[in-house]
């Protein structure tokens, strides 16, 4: 079946690094009839993908039946993987179906094989905006940025010297977040041109949603709907709730990092930013 581009309709995938807006494009997505996006299926069902995150998958590695090597001694996470992939390639003008991810950045190349008609949704935000959101969740140490993002950093940019106090721990934060935004950047860059790809900036989202919307919705196939309007109104009149929660004031997404980072750390996040 087509959508109204005349196009097959595919599944798609939102690929976005954390504390990127992800959530709230997921329930917006989510707001429209038509649409369905799964929220983090693979890093929230399991663990493994978050302990190999950073991992690159080639093509070559893509096995027909194992899936992966490293899945070999998995069979029921294979299994689920499987059924997943059976429930996406159920995409139709009536249901398009999609999910939402922050753990492919580097697994991308192994992707198109195991899920050839996938399209990507890069969803973008400012650097500084990240940095800061991730510190306040607490995400660093429950993502291993630490120990995971460093090696993979330096392996790109041999060539980056910190000029920032390693003993100051908020600055050495930010510097690590933002290596991870950097890193995942780049990894996403080498290997999203095999897809039919969309970047989304979350700024233009708040600030010109009806113009962004009617984007999303050409490129998934399906006509625009007024309740995603209504639904991004909604959800912009106030931050409340906790965490995860996607009821953000336009000036708190665009915003809030500049109450929350210290000079040094802008300046951190500049100077890996400037590198990369």
């Amino acid at each position: 079946m087509s959508t109204r581009t005349g196009r097959p309709c595919a599944p798609y995938f939102v690929m976005a690094h954390h504390r990127s807006g992800s959530n709230f494009l997921n329930d917006l997505l989510q707001a429209h009839p038509l649409v369905e996006c799964i929220n983090e299926p693979l890093s929230m069902h399991t663990d493994f993908f978050r302990h190999c995150d950073l991992e690159r998958w080639t093509r070559d590695d893509f096995d027909p039946e194992q899936l992966h090597p490293s899945l070999a001694p998995h069979p029921l996470l294979r299994a689920y993987l499987q059924e997943f992939r059976s429930y996406l390639l159920q995409s139709s003008p009536q249901r398009v179906t999609g999910f939402k991810e922050t753990v492919l950045f580097g697994k991308l190349d192994w992707l198109k094989l195991f899920l050839p008609p996938l399209k990507v949704l890069l969803l973008k935000r400012d650097p500084r905006a990240v940095v800061a959101s991730v510190l306040r969740s607490n995400l660093l140490s429950f993502w291993n940025y630490a120990h995971l993002v460093p090696p993979v950093f330096k392996a790109l940019h041999p060539g980056y010297a910190s000029r920032h106090d390693p003993a100051d721990p908020d600055v050495r934060a930010a510097e690590i977040v933002a290596m991870s935004v950097a890193v995942r950047d780049d990894m996403a860059r080498r290997s999203i041109g095999q897809f039919e790809h969309m970047d989304v900036d979350l700024t233009d989202l708040m600030d010109d949603p009806a113009r962004a919307l009617e984007a999303i919705a050409e490129f998934l196939g399906v006509e625009p709907d007024p309740r995603q309007l209504a639904f991004v109104a909604r959800r912009q009149a106030e931050t409340r709730g906790g965490t995860f929660s996607s009821f953000r004031s336009r000036d708190d997404v665009e915003h809030s990092w500049r109450r929350h980072l210290g000079a040094d750390q802008v300046c951190a996040v500049r100077d890996v930013l400037q590198c990369a």
